[in-house]
């Protein structure tokens, strides 16, 4: 019997396993030391991955919903710690504390800088055994959308996404005519959300509008950033999910991106999915 047990026990081995993580760490020109968390799937070859930037006092685990759902369709993530953010707080040896206020904080902790940064973890990422390098995503949340934006046209990534872009003062004069040129010259599909009442977002996503390949989506109310992960991770692992596993063909993987692009141009509710 005891052997018996053992062997109806067996096939729970062999049950799909965990995504592997393993810690990033990296310096910046400014002596930041970047921290980061690398999800890699199960399963042999490599990987598309999408670098995860976000919102002001906030930190990686931020992603968490939207992680899940992209591990599961086989892609990987990179989740970040801001400067300043999380782990992030080490420059030149010392602990910086981040400041309460936004602009106080991204003139103490150079949140201009944060594109730069992007793109240093996009050379570090490219580089990891198990990471399909020329398939890569980019997304972010407030700041963090405003800086991946700003750091495309560098990151050349194949799909953006953008929840609620905001910040535009942290990044230097011109910034938004710099956050609009980038995204156009990246050439990168873009999926973007915005709600009705966030005039500053609007006014930040406007000029993408036009641009080829975006999909900027309207909804009633007054949700800003992680609070769109709650019912539309799935569309939006669906949206990486077409990009990066798809890049070829631009073939739907799945039906809810598809409802997305017909709405692309109307103003949604947010329980829609």
């Amino acid at each position: 019997m005891r052997r018996l047990t053992l062997l109806l026990a067996l096939p729970t081995l062999f049950l799909a396993a965990e995504p592997a993580a393993r810690e990033m760490r990296l310096t910046t020109p400014d002596n930041y030391v970047l921290a980061g968390t690398l999800t890699v799937p199960e399963g042999r070859g490599r990987h598309p991955v999408v670098i995860l930037a976000h919102q002001f006092r906030s930190d990686r685990t931020g992603w968490a919903p939207l992680v899940q759902k992209l591990n599961a369709r086989g892609v990987a993530t990179l989740a970040l710690d801001l400067r300043g953010h999380g782990q992030s707080t080490q420059q030149g040896g010392a602990a910086a504390t981040i400041p309460s206020t936004y602009l106080t904080a991204s003139e103490a902790m150079g949140f201009d800088q944060i594109p730069g940064d992007l793109a240093l973890a996009a050379t570090w990422l490219r580089k990891q055994q198990g990471i399909d390098g020329r398939h890569l995503g980019l997304a972010g949340s407030s700041e963090g959308a405003f800086a991946a934006l700003l750091a495309s046209n560098k990151i050349k990534p194949t799909a953006m996404l953008a929840l609620s872009p905001l910040g535009a003062e942290a990044f230097g004069p011109g910034a938004r005519a710099r956050m609009v040129a980038a995204a156009t010259r990246a050439h990168a599909a873009l999926m973007a959300f915005v709600a009705t009442e966030d005039k500053e977002t609007e006014e930040n996503l406007a000029p993408l509008r036009p641009i080829y390949g975006s999909n900027i989506r309207t909804f009633e109310g007054n949700q800003r950033g992680f609070e769109y992960l709650e019912n539309h991770s799935d569309v939006i692992a669906v949206f990486f999910a077409e990009y990066l596993l798809h890049p070829h063909t631009g073939q739907a993987t799945d039906k809810p991106l598809q409802a997305a692009r017909n709405t692309s141009a109307t103003v949604l509710t947010p329980s829609n999915p």
